[in-house]
């Protein structure tokens, strides 16, 4: 018979190290490279080409969205004290990852964005835009968007400017054409907008334009007589780990989470994400300024978002989504007008949701007085 191995998961390779003896090592499966196999399995719903096409980019955005809260709670926590055996752990974190994000930029271009095309629906950059397709997503910008927008100038005169957690920016250099000094610039992108624009295309076609390409094609009209530099596309992740102590000077401690909660946002930022061509002053400015590791930095090869996929998974087709499911009535249950106590006290009924009737279930014990307590509370 062959051996069995023991497979356990840890937190903190250090701790590990102190508590295990080297032969124990061996068996032992760090806590976080664990968590990155699962979300890999996540990303392997994406990939499957049994899913449905809209299922597939939902997939590609949870993967994201997973990784955004990884680095927010684990990678901020590995960061906080640094020992060799945590910065072995993050390059392996980084390792680990690379492959996973290509495979997830390879399905968005090579399968979803292609998929999409036979059902009329276009990705496109602003390059890739005709005249009218601009003039159309310009007057969009000037209606709907630049009044959203604050652009910053960065120089030694300004404060350095506060960037969000998970928001996305576009920053660039600034020239004066008769003066001699550089200076940069940045916009940041609203989260609070649809971060696909549709506009329409020939034959009735829906072009789909990220929202961040629209501002890029616009920037000249937030900086008048300026010449600007090549843009940069970028994505800051910041710590979001809560540490309460509820013996802190006596503070209630639902007044000291919402404390640390108004705290949260101004936390160190452990992740950036730059799209393709990022300018090297940018990215160094930005590495120097936040303190950040080059394994800290991220170069996306295409999407710098891709959470906002949740916005394209749901399109109206039908086709192209899972089938919906229609909850079946458990046969205790198939008299219209069922005696729930009676049914239960003659034996246990079991029922499995989503595939059974929550609403003809537990809906009708509710209704029968079930889920009130004796002080008539739910």
């Amino acid at each position: 018979m062959s051996p069995v191995r023991m497979r356990v998961s840890v937190g903190d390779q250090g701790v590990l190290n102190e508590a295990v003896s080297a032969e124990l090592l061996e068996i032992w499966i760090d806590r976080d490279l664990s968590w990155l196999d699962f979300n890999q399995r996540v990303l392997t719903q994406a990939l499957d080409e049994r899913t449905p096409l809209l299922e597939r980019a939902k997939f590609l955005a949870i993967f994201s969205s997973n990784l955004d809260e990884f680095f927010m709670k684990r990678v901020a926590v590995l960061r906080e004290k640094l020992t060799p055996e945590r910065t072995e752990l993050l390059h392996a974190v980084r390792a680990k990852l690379l492959p996973l994000l290509k495979s997830q930029a390879d399905c968005f271009h090579n399968t979803i964005v292609p998929g999409l095309a036979p059902h009329g629906i276009v990705f496109a950059r602003w390059r890739d835009l005709s005249r009218a397709q601009r003039e159309r997503a310009s007057e969009y910008f000037d209606e709907q968007v630049s009044p959203a927008l604050i652009p910053l100038v960065i120089d030694p005169s300004h404060p350095f400017p506060f960037l969000s957690n998970l928001s996305t920016s576009l920053a660039f250099s600034l020239r004066h054409p008769r003066r001699q000094e550089t200076k940069y610039a940045r916009v940041k992108v609203p989260g609070e907008l649809r971060q696909w624009v549709a506009l329409e295309g020939k034959g009735g076609e829906k072009v789909l334009v990220q929202l961040h390409e629209i501002i890029r094609g616009n920037l000249e009209k937030l900086y008048a007589g300026m010449e600007l530099g090549p843009v940069t596309v970028f994505r800051v992740t910041r710590d979001a780990e809560v540490e309460l102590d509820s013996d802190s000077d006596g503070e209630p401690f639902p007044e000291l989470v919402e404390e640390q909660v108004r705290q949260r946002r101004y936390e160190p930022v452990v992740r950036v994400e730059f799209g393709p061509e990022a300018d090297t002053a940018i990215r160094t400015m930005l590495c120097d300024h936040f303190q950040l590791l080059p394994l800290d930095l991220y170069d996306i090869a295409a999407e710098i978002d891709y959470t906002s996929l949740f916005e394209i998974a749901s399109l109206e087709i039908p086709e192209l989504r899972d089938h919906s499911w229609v909850p079946i009535l458990p046969p205790a249950f198939t008299d219209a007008d069922p005696d729930v106590f009676a049914l239960i006290r003659e034996r246990d009924v079991l029922v499995h949701h989503p595939y059974d009737s929550f609403d003809d279930t537990v809906g009708t014990f509710r209704q029968s007085g079930g889920g009130r307590s004796a002080n008539g509370c739910d």
